[in-house]
Order: C-alpha cells, then sequence, then structure tokens
C-alpha cells in the first residue's frame, strides 16, 4: 500500500536515536528495565523534530535517563507506541503528567483491546484499555494509525504490518479477551527513515516479524537499501533455526547495521554477531546512535 505522503520539503539531513531504556546500560549511574524507549530527532535545515518511540515500563526511570543524558522531553512532537505491551507503554502517563501542553500519540488498529497471555499462567499484557479516559485527561492526542504514513518528511509510519514470510508469525500465547481468540497484534507500528535514500527502521518488538517489517519497509518507501536495523527483534524464545533463517533472510535484504537488544535475546545476538560481525551493536540505555 501506499503512504500518505507529506510535503517533500524541507529535506531531512540527519538522525540521532538515544536509547532512553533498554535492559542494559552504559553506565552505572543510568536506570534498566526489560523495556524498551527510544528518542528519535530528526534534523531539518531549520529546525529538530523529536520523536519519543515507546515508554518503557516506569516512565520516572525514562524521565531520569532522559535528565541525564540532557535531553528535554517536554520538546517531543509525538509520541509513537509500537504496540499495546506494557513494556513499551507503562511510562506513558508520567511522561505525559511532566508536559503540560497537548501531544499527538500515535498507534495502531486495536491498540486498546484487551489482551492476555495464556503461558505458563494467565496474565493481562496491557494496560492501554484501563487507560484510555486517562491520557486524554493528560492531554494526550489518541491518534490511530491504521495505514502507511508520511508523518514528516523523510519520516513514515508503517500502519498494519502484512504477515508474508512462512516463517514468521506473532507468538500464539497472545489471546484477545473476551472471545480467547489468537492476538495478531495488528496494531504493531515500525517507524521507518529515510534518509538519502537508505532506511532505517526502527521496531519495538517485531512480533509480527523483523523480515515481514523489512519487506514492508521497502514496500511502503519504494527504497532498496536498508542502512540499519534499529530495537527488539523478539528471536529469545524461538529456535537457532529460526534465528539462522531470519539472518539469512535480513541478509538478502542487504540489512547494512543493527543495533538490536530488548526482547532479541543475548543468544541470538551472538548468532548475528557471529554471522555479521562488528555492525552488530547490542543497545542499552545511554546509547546514542548517529546517521
Amino acid at each position: 500500500m501506499s503512504p500518505i505522503i507529506v510535503s517533500s520539503k524541507p529535506k531531512l539531513q540527519g538522525i540521532d536515536i538515544f536509547i532512553l531504556m533498554d535492559d542494559k546500560a552504559e553506565s552505572k549511574e543510568l536506570e534498566k528495565e526489560k523495556g524498551l524507549s527510544l528518542l528519535v530527532r530528526a534534523h531539518y535545515p531549520k529546525k529538530d523534530l523529536n520523536i519519543l518511540f515507546d515508554t518503557s515500563i516506569t516512565g520516572e526511570k525514562v524521565l531520569s535517563n532522559a535528565k541525564k543524558m540532557n535531553l528535554d522531553l517536554s520538546k517531543v512532537s509525538y509520541i509513537v507506541l509500537s504496540h499495546k505491551h506494557w513494556d513499551h507503554t507503562g511510562g506513558l502517563l508520567e511522561v505525559l503528567r511532566a508536559r503540560d501542553n497537548w501531544i499527538p500519540i500515535l498507534h495502531g488498529q486495536k491498540f486498546f483491546e484487551q489482551s492476555i497471555a495464556v503461558d505458563p499462567y494467565l496474565r493481562h499484557t496491557t494496560w492501554m484499555p484501563f487507560l484510555k479516559r486517562k491520557i486524554v485527561e493528560l492531554k494526550g492526542m489518541l491518534t490511530p494509525i491504521w495505514i502507511p504514513i508520511e508523518i514528516a518528511p523523510g519520516i513514515f509510519l508503517s500502519g498494519k504490518i502484512p504477515l508474508v514470510t512462512e516463517f514468521e508469525a506473532p507468538p500464539p500465547k497472545y489471546r484477545i479477551l473476551p472471545q480467547m481468540v489468537q492476538d495478531e497484534m495488528e496494531e504493531e507500528l515500525s517507524l521507518i527513515i529515510n534518509l538519502r535514500e537508505e532506511l532505517i527502521v526502527v521496531n519495538g518488538c517485531s512480533h509480527r516479524g523483523v523480515v515481514n517489517t523489512v519487506k514492508h519497509a521497502m514496500s511502503v518507501t519504494g527504497v532498496p537499501n536498508v542502512r540499519a536495523l534499529i530495537g527488539g527483534l523478539h528471536l529469545m524464545v524461538v529456535s537457532e533455526k529460526r534465528v539462522a533463517r531470519t539472518i539469512e533472510e535480513l541478509a538478502k535484504l542487504g540489512v547494512k547495521e543493527f543495533y538490536i537488544g530488548h526482547c532479541t535475546g543475548e543468544k541470538a545476538i551472538k548468532q548475528f554477531k557471529s554471522a555479521f560481525g562488528d555492525v552488530v551493536h547490542r543497545t542499552k540505555s545511554g546509547m546514542v546512535i548517529t546517521f
């Protein structure tokens, strides 16, 4: 599907990505937890645009790390929530409380459905269905994104990510209430950046498959070159064979650099480093990636 396009001007000149939260940290002074939050700063000729991508579990920790990294989250123009799970959305309310103006919160379709995990026991995976009114009270402008859209010159949201590979699918343990049908994670969004005709693909968890996501990014933008893949790949609970297949397909797609962590899993990261070498980097709280 072709994306909704904004004006092609001004031209995107550069990107900085700040890892606000991951489960490892660059120093003892920084917080870490099993969540994910990134700040994406896009440089244009006359101004910078700041996008907060996910809010991890604990907003106070995200805000603390931002302060220690000399980042002002009150200057964020958009909050993008990659999917509904608590380890990507749990810090949202505290982030909103730290602001005093309205802000668009971009999310996918079916974001507010009640979802549970049934393995190893029944548990809720998201707090979002219970917090919708509170988000609006805190000046969050809930903005559902169902199709690909360019939100700023060179910066796209994926919309719903098609399932095209035969080996990637959302984990079967997630179910939608009350019918208990498979949660296909249709709300999952990826942030796609086209910088100098090379893509930077930013993922939360890649529940719908990282290969599916990269292929969709290339299709949406019409750009066949992928400079970097950033975020969680959700490979920590899959077989080595599945990881190897993922590596094989990403190599075919020509991905040049990897900045991966969160739910990727240490064994999978080791396999990636074995396959791709020094272009694989383990993300940590406090890391800054510049393009």
